[in-house]
């Protein structure tokens, strides 16, 4: 059985590469290498009945390695997924921190062997295999001001300080 990316992680990586076409791909990626699949260890870039759940999105989004805005990115994939009621997103990691339903979306210490730091991991749902609805996160084009009120209520701030077009960060 050939592997398919999932439809909402496929949907998303394109409206990354939408939103930022310059941006470096070197750590992109998305099914195991061989190595990865020999570890033994549990993988969404392993298939399961022929989906990979999981893209890896390389952290600089500019192509230019500055300004570094992958945290915001990151941040807001979080907010996202905690409101998303099609639960497509399972987890997302980045630069040491996990975020996951297991403390209601909330950065926390990961403690995995790939600190992720030089890019972004996100893991998808089995209900994300099929759903490739539009993904409403504010850096990437999404508009529904409820996504854009969540990352102002959760945050306050963006990690980086930034102004975005999105009108959420700091001035």
């Amino acid at each position: 059985m050939k592997p398919k990316l999932s439809r909402a992680a496929f949907q998303l990586r394109e409206q990354i590469n939408d939103t930022f076409p310059e941006r470096d791909r070197a750590s992109d990626g998305w099914i195991a290498d061989v190595r990865h699949m020999r570890s033994g260890k549990p993988s969404d870039h392993i298939p399961d009945k022929g989906w990979v759940r999981a893209i890896d999105i390389d952290a600089d989004l500019s192509g230019k390695s500055k300004p570094e805005i992958m945290p915001d990115l990151a941040n807001e994939i979080r907010v996202f997924a905690k409101h998303d009621g099609k639960k497509r997103i399972a987890y997302v990691i980045f630069n040491g921190r996990i975020a996951s339903p297991i403390l209601g979306w909330k950065w926390r210490k990961y403690t995995g062997a790939n600190k992720h730091t030089k890019h972004c991991h996100v893991s998808f749902t089995k209900k994300a295999d099929e759903d490739s609805a539009f993904f409403q996160i504010p850096m990437l084009g999404g508009n529904d001001e409820r996504t854009k009120e969540n990352v102002r209520i959760l945050d306050k701030s963006l990690s980086c300080g930034c102004t975005h077009s999105c009108g959420i960060g700091r001035d």
